[in-house]
């Protein structure tokens, strides 16, 4: 769904001032990538991604793997327009007992698709995750078929690990993928041009994939991408976002303290910048930055009604299909998760407030036992 322009600008803000206001009151994390990566994360969700918001584990849902773990701010802040997430989760960002740690943490429930740590190992958990879903649509058909999303920065590219992988799906021509590269040229203690120099987009033609370059801020050349990047279904795609780190951030007097290295990974309070003309500049409350404006909470109500109605359709069509075709439906049902439980045998469903005398287990699920066809 497709906000006026006010309203996606209002969206796109709403989230730097909930990411901004996590580090802040966290004092510590990283405030100027969630603020340049807003604009991308609010048209994603709001207008491309597909999934049932009344069933998040749902089998045929988009994936979207966030390789920047520490741009968490920005993915609970999207999520919590959503309502995966309170204002209350917010508030307690980094803090034990809360869903809102500083890397995320694997909750399918609230849209956390992956664990992100050390960098580079999102931009691979999609690309297995791509090879997965290609692999299934090979046996069962397009029925199955969903789009994998991946959200990547300057260091994640960096990595060798990140190497291997985008070759390989190159080579496989996993035109399921769109990646977003959050490409502001700032890394946490230095310009990215210092450290390195190498031609990203032509490293990536190299390897087989459709790469486009835009200015990462605006709402119509994001739209534009992702549809050029959900049509290209030969290879995969590398969005090259031209983003502004910190984008919003202003000093004192309110001149503009956008795209510096220090905004990268201390609160703005922390920085030369000031966090009450920031957040007053992005139409936000200094006193109380925790909230979402009346027409973008409107808005996003409106967006996962649709979300909703568009699974339900999807899940009728695959009904159909079940009811065709009884057998392979039965196989494919030996290849789909099933739900995870503690040591106790219930489901975890948020983080302990004491530790656990026994750690629960971390995943689970019973494989098939009939031979290849």
């Amino acid at each position: 769904m497709q906000a006026n322009t006010n309203t996606s600008l209002r969206a796109a803000d709403n989230i730097r001032i909930l990411a901004a206001a996590m580090v802040e009151k966290a004092k510590s994390g990283h405030p100027g990538g969630p603020m340049g990566g807003a604009d991308f994360m609010h048209i994603l969700y709001s207008e491309f991604l597909q999934y049932d918001p009344q069933d998040m584990a749902w089998p045929l849902r988009d994936r979207f793997f966030l390789d920047a773990g520490h741009m968490s701010a920005m993915l609970y802040a999207g999520q919590a327009l959503l309502g995966n997430f309170s204002l209350e989760d917010l508030r307690h960002f980094r803090q034990w007992g809360y869903p809102t740690p500083g890397h995320p943490e694997l909750d399918v429930a609230r849209g956390i698709e992956n664990t992100s740590g050390p960098l580079g190992l999102g931009h691979t958990f999609g690309i297995g995750a791509a090879i997965a879903e290609r692999f299934l649509a090979a046996r069962f058909g397009e029925v199955v078929a969903h789009k994998t999303y991946i959200y990547i920065s300057d260091g994640g590219v960096q990595e060798e690990i990140s190497q291997g992988a985008g070759r390989l799906a190159g080579h496989l021509g996993l035109g399921h993928i769109v990646m977003f590269y959050d490409a502001n040229d700032i890394q946490l203690s230095t310009e990215v041009e210092e450290v390195t120099s190498e031609d990203t987009a032509k490293k990536y033609e190299a390897w087989g994939w459709h790469v486009l370059t835009i200015a990462g801020n605006d709402h119509d050349a994001i739209r534009a991408a992702l549809k050029a990047g959900i049509e290209e279904t030969e290879r995969p795609t590398l969005i090259i976002g031209k983003t502004i780190m910190g984008k919003g951030v202003v000093l004192e007097d309110g001149a503009n303290y956008e795209g510096q290295v220090e905004l990268h990974g201390k609160p703005l309070g922390e920085s030369k910048a000031s966090f009450a003309k920031t957040i007053e500049a992005l139409g936000g409350d200094p006193a109380n930055p925790f909230q979402i404006f009346p027409e973008v909470e409107a808005f996003y109500k409106d967006v996962v009604a649709e979300k909703a109605a568009a699974a339900k359709a999807r899940k009728a069509e695959y009904n159909v299909w079940k009811a065709a075709n009884a057998a392979p439906a039965a196989k494919l049902e030996q290849f789909l998760p099933v739900p995870c439980p503690t040591s106790n045998g219930t489901r975890s469903s948020r983080r302990p407030t004491t530790p656990p005398a026994t750690p629960p287990l971390r995943c689970c699920r019973t494989w098939p036992t009939t031979s290849k066809t």
